[in-house]
């Protein structure tokens, strides 16, 4: 039996790097919102920091997984965290000496989100890398489980953080947790992969590395299906986040009672993320299948929801499916996209993520002024569960069994 990947020090290591850098974000977000507002007393202009985020990644994300199938993926991430500290040192300079200007926050935050998609390709080959794929689940959920707890952690660390310390002191400590994950990166050795024959990246451009992505995509069935389902997750869910507010009210519930279902997705998710992180679900198909089925018949629950309790337990339920799901469709992409081109592949996989965000925004809204709440509800429902049931074609089923890469040396 393969041991759990928490025993394994290079991943150890990567884990505690996720921890740092996941801490670190609040200290940029937190304070940089905090400072806008105090200068111009709107938070209006904080409402397009999606919009550059999602800009930022349709572009740097094919770049990023260009550069990570070049063998120098450790490098690559431990760059980019110089990047973001030097930024946050810089913002909090400009800070400290009165320097600072509201016109400078837009293209600081286009720098700041093109770095983290340049990094986030290679960050998500690494893992696979360095653990047997007989423990990808629980790596993943590992993984995810630890990005999401730190983030938490560092925005209430990162607001308490501004009050004490100033905007500036929380800048810098920020810098201080991308250092260290910089210093605990360094123990990491850089994974070695044997280029295939005509994959080498070495003398592509970003649209020609696009390509390529693509067509690993394309050209296996599961894998097409795991990255059109992943997509179609992210599509929904928007919506279902931004109908949480008129849906509290149609309860007549108020903010507190808002505040609550949003946080009850996250706590499925925790949950689910948690008993992936400890325990290895045989049959990845079933729990995929359940998993999509799950977070549909939650979210078509709503439509028919009443009382708080009752929306908590539904939405509760969807993000432990909607972890499940998310956990799965990691681990086959981990197994069927070969190790020479998976940055690239994982490069097309984020562009096309980040681009989705504003079509799933503008969807809600349309949605949100056509049809009533209950009606959005079963829509969302519906797609997710023709997703859920594509997966009992035999080709899809029969996938899973037959991963198209070699099991990876450890």
């Amino acid at each position: 039996m393969t041991a759990h990947p928490i025993r394994n020090a290079a991943f150890r290591a990567v884990l505690l790097t996720r921890l740092f850098s996941a801490l670190s974000g609040g200290f940029y977000n937190v304070p940089i919102m905090w400072w806008v507002l105090e200068k111009t007393g709107s938070g209006t202009m904080l409402a397009s920091v999606g919009l550059v985020s999602a800009l930022a990644g349709l572009i740097a994300a094919p770049i990023g997984g260009l550069l990570a199938d070049r063998q120098h993926k450790r490098l690559l991430i431990q760059a980019t965290y110089v990047a973001d500290a030097l930024l946050l040192i810089l913002m909090a300079t400009l800070v400290l000496t009165g320097h600072m200007q509201v016109s400078y926050v837009f293209p600081l935050l286009a720098v700041t989100n093109f770095v983290a998609a340049l990094r986030g390709p290679a960050s998500a080959v690494l893992v696979p890398l360095i653990i047997p794929r007989e423990v990808y689940q629980q790596g993943n959920a590992l993984m995810s489980l630890t990005g999401s707890l730190a983030s938490l952690t560092g925005y209430a660390l990162a607001g308490t953080a501004t009050g004490f310390a100033g905007v500036h002191g929380a800048m810098l400590i920020g810098a201080g947790l991308l250092a260290a994950a910089i210093l605990t990166l360094w123990t990491v050795p850089e994974p070695r992969v044997q280029a295939a024959a005509g994959s080498a990246p070495t003398e592509e451009g970003p649209r020609e590395g696009l390509l390529v992505g693509l067509k690993v995509i394309w050209s296996n069935p599961l894998l097409f299906w795991t990255f059109a389902v992943s997509l179609l997750l992210n599509f929904v869910l928007i919506p279902l986040e931004v109908t949480l507010a008129p849906f509290a009210r149609t309860l007549g519930l108020g903010a507190r009672e808002f505040g609550f279902l949003s946080a009850s997705i996250s706590v499925g998710q925790l949950v689910g993320m948690l008993i992936l992180s400890s325990y290895r679900l045989p049959r990845p198909w079933l729990a995929l299948v359940g998993g999509t089925f799950g977070i549909a018949a939650s979210i078509g629950g709503l439509s028919v929801a009443t009382t708080l309790t009752q929306a908590l337990v539904l939405l509760a339920l969807a993000g432990l499916s909607a972890a499940v799901m998310n956990v799965q469709l990691s681990v086959m992409s981990q197994l069927n996209i070969p190790p020479a081109v998976m940055g690239r592949a994982y490069g097309v996989i984020s562009s096309l993520s980040s681009a989705i965000q504003p079509v799933g925004y503008a969807g809600a809204a349309a949605l949100l002024a056509w049809m009533p709440l209950q009606n959005i509800f079963l829509v969302i429902a519906a797609l997710l569960a023709a997703a859920a049931a594509a997966w009992l074609h035999p080709t899809l089923r029969g996938g899973f069994d037959k991963p198209m890469i070699p099991a990876a040396s450890d």
